[in-house]
Order: structure tokens, then sequence, then C-alpha cells
């Protein structure tokens, strides 16, 4: 019994320091894991189709090459409306300053002159500032991500092009073992089932808001809409991110009633999205407490940095299935899960 109690310490300090050296070893190579991270998560999203066509009599290779030539095209695509939004928006951004500038005289006029307020005035200008700061910022990351996603695509081309054999080899390799068999098919369902539906209410968001900013005439709406997709991956922070730019172009154009209607519609979409249509999908697979959600965003994104906060559930729910897979770890795992009852 007093060996079990004083074992207790000892495994969190050895659990502790192995982790604090693998955050440490991870950040160092996360140039690396980034790239084979996203590849493997683009594999997952797109070896179902593969597997579909080959269901529909579609030759193995024939199929892995149509879901390849689509990923292609679709990474073009990106590519292409990220950086042309971009040069758009960058000869329009003096533009854009000059009318902050004339929202924020037309609102010192209704300021006091006193010197007590010149802080406040301050202040609107730096947020001002900050907010167009933050938006080309968001851009030029988009931009910058875009460098790697040649990588991404040839990473991707060649896990798929062993996708048709993969779930053979591995039946064959552990079919003497049915319980490692079992574990290894619920974690691979449980994460695939979890980034499809992500990615497809990801993707009904994004086109929602870019209906709505086309509605509304708010320029580059179809690159908002886009960004929403692609930041729908981040939980809580993610739907503020990208409600800025929009937001601020409705300002500009439209003034303060045209920026809350936006902010609203946009609210709307995200609440019917993250409230109703993802639980409905979801269900109870994403067993992760908020905290724990919380908490993944800033760790992952400490550790491979921005880029990690977009695949920060995904890697958590890797985590916490491994913690799963052992006996002296499962604790650890139970911790993780949302305290509601099913």
């Amino acid at each position: 019994m007093d060996t079990d109690d004083n074992s207790v310490p000892a495994s969190i300090l050895l659990y502790g320091t192995a982790a604090v050296i693998l955050t440490i070893g991870m950040r160092e190579i996360g140039s690396i894991l980034v790239p084979i991270f996203f590849s493997i998560f683009a594999f997952l999203i797109f070896s179902p189709i593969v597997h579909w066509l080959q269901r529909k009599k579609v030759p193995g290779s024939i199929s892995v090459g149509l879901v390849i030539i689509f990923l292609i095209i679709f990474a073009i695509a990106a590519v292409l409306l990220v950086t042309g939004s971009l040069l758009q928006l960058s000869t329009q951004i003096p533009e854009y300053q000059t009318q902050l500038t004339s929202i924020f005289e037309n609102i010192e006029r209704y300021l006091p002159s006193s010197g007590q307020y010149s802080s406040i005035e301050g202040i609107l200008r730096d947020v001002g500032a900050f907010l167009l700061g933050l938006t080309v910022g968001i851009l030029t990351g988009a931009l910058n991500a875009g460098t790697t996603i040649a990588l991404i695509v040839i990473t991707t081309a060649f896990l798929l092009l062993d996708a048709a054999g993969a779930p053979k080899k591995l039946e064959r390799e552990i079919e003497d073992q049915p319980v490692l068999l079992l574990r290894v098919r619920e974690f691979g369902r449980s994460l695939v089932d979890f980034i499809l539906i992500r990615t497809e209410t990801n993707l009904i968001g994004g086109i929602g808001t870019a209906i709505l900013l086309l509605i509304g005439r708010i320029d580059f709406a179809i690159l908002w809409g886009f960004l929403t997709f692609l930041l729908g991956y981040i939980p809580y922070l993610g739907f503020f991110l990208a409600a800025v730019p929009p937001v601020l172009l409705a300002l500009f154009k439209y003034g303060a009633i045209g920026a809350i209607a936006v902010l609203v519609g946009i609210w709307l979409i995200n609440v019917l999205i993250e409230n109703v249509l993802f639980p409905s999908l979801a269900g109870k697979s994403l067993k992760l407490s908020p905290s724990i959600v919380f908490l993944s965003l800033f760790y992952w994104g400490y550790v491979l940095g921005g880029s990690g906060a977009l695949i920060a559930i995904p890697l958590t729910m890797v985590v916490k299935m491994i913690l799963e897979s052992s006996d002296n770890t499962r604790w650890m795992a139970k911790l993780m899960e949302s305290g509601s009852k099913e």
C-alpha cells in the first residue's frame, strides 16, 4: 500500500519530466513537424474519398490520382485566392487608414477637449492601428504558410498512394492481437470522424459567411469566407479572429451600424455551427473538457507556432488516445474528459 502511495508522486514527476523534454524537442523541430502533421490530417480527410471511389469499382491508382488532382487544384486555388486578395488589399490599405483616421476624428468631436481625455483619443488611435495590423498580420501569416503547401501536398500524395493497402497490411500485422486491433480501429475512427465533421461544418460556416458578406457588398468576401473556414478549426478564438477584417471593412463602408450588423450576422452563423450543427453531428465523440480544449490552443501554439492552433484539437485527441492505451496512464486521459454526464 505504501509502495503504491509513494509511486504516485514518482510517476507524476517522471511523466512531467518526459512531457517537458518532449515539448522542448518538438518545439525545436516544429518547422519539420508542422507539414508532417498537416499531411497526416489531410490524408485522413481525403482517404475516405479514395476508399469510396474504390467501392465504386474505380481502380486504386486512378482513385488516388483523382483525389491528388483535386487536392492540388484546391491548394493552388487557395494560394491564388489568398495571394491575389493580399496584393489587392495592400494597395487599399492607405485608403483604409485614411478612412479610419476620419472615423476617429469624428469621434473626437464628441469628446471633451480637456487633457484627461487626450489619453482616450490616443487609446482609440492605438486600437485602430492594432486592428489594421492584426488584419494584415492574419493575411500575411496565411501567405507565409502557403510556402509549405507544396510539401504538404506531396507528402499527402505519397500517403494516399499507400492508402488502399494500409488497412490490410495493418490487419495482417496485428491479426493475433485483437485488443490492439480494436484500439487502433477505434482510434482511427474517432479521429477521422472528428476531422471530417469539423471540416464539413467549417465549410458550411465559411460559405455562409461569404454569402452574407457578398450580400452586404463587403470587399474580399470570398477571402473572408475562406478565412472563416480555416480559423474555424480554432475553438473559441477562431471566430473572433475571422470576424475582425470584415467588421473593419463594414465600419469603413457603412459606419458603426453596418459593422454591428456584419458582426451580428457572423456571430449568428457561428452560433448555428458551434451550438447546433456541430454538436448534433459530433455527438459525444469529442470527450475533451472545455478547459483542456482552451489550454491545448496555447500549448500547441507555443510548440508549433500559429499553425499549431489550427490542429490543436486533433493533436490533443491523439495524446488522449495514446494515454488511454496504457493502464498506467489511463487516469490522465480521464482527467482530460468532460465532466458532463451522458
